[in-house]
């Protein structure tokens, strides 16, 4: 059940996110007949981390950058991942790579929407198909920074 609420919050804010740009409200269905009102608070600001110049990247040990996912059917469409830029970690006296660490990225699993096509039948039209859409939700992991580890050893049996 928790899940499900989830979803339907989720979905909501995306709606209300859409259709805030156009400064109106949203309107869900619940299935049990009752309705949900989402209204956007004018206060909130959409806001997008600039993630070409983010400060923590380049000043990290173990810098990285972000590439970007693009996924028409999927919400939110567009998600960055990091990519470490070293294998090893900077040394802090400035001199490259410190040999005796190694670069990792962090992962992080994000709730997605999936946009899925469903073809009915609609009797009323003359029988031509309308297009309607499910949403499924789902997860993704994603890499949000590195991070400086020690190397794994593997101990070797005498």
């Amino acid at each position: 059940m928790l899940l499900v609420l989830r979803a339907v919050l989720l979905l909501g804010l995306a709606s209300l996110l859409h259709a805030t740009r156009r400064d109106q409200a949203v309107s869900l269905s619940l299935g049990n007949g009752s309705r949900l009102r989402l209204v956007m608070d004018p206060s909130v600001q959409s806001q997008r981390i600039s993630t070409s110049d983010s400060s923590i990247a380049n000043m990290s040990l173990s810098p990285w950058t972000y590439r970007d996912s693009c996924v028409p059917s999927r919400w939110p469409r567009r998600i960055s991942h990091a990519q470490c830029l070293t294998s090893g970690c900077l040394s802090l006296e400035g001199g490259g790579e410190d040999a005796a660490l190694e670069a990792r990225p962090i992962y992080y699993q994000v709730l997605v929407l999936h946009k899925i096509l469903r073809q009915v039948h609609n009797h009323r039209a003359g029988g031509k198909k309308r297009r309607q859409f499910d949403f499924r939700l789902g997860t993704e992991v994603i890499t949000v920074g590195c991070t400086c580890v020690r190397p794994s050893v593997i101990p070797q049996r005498p």
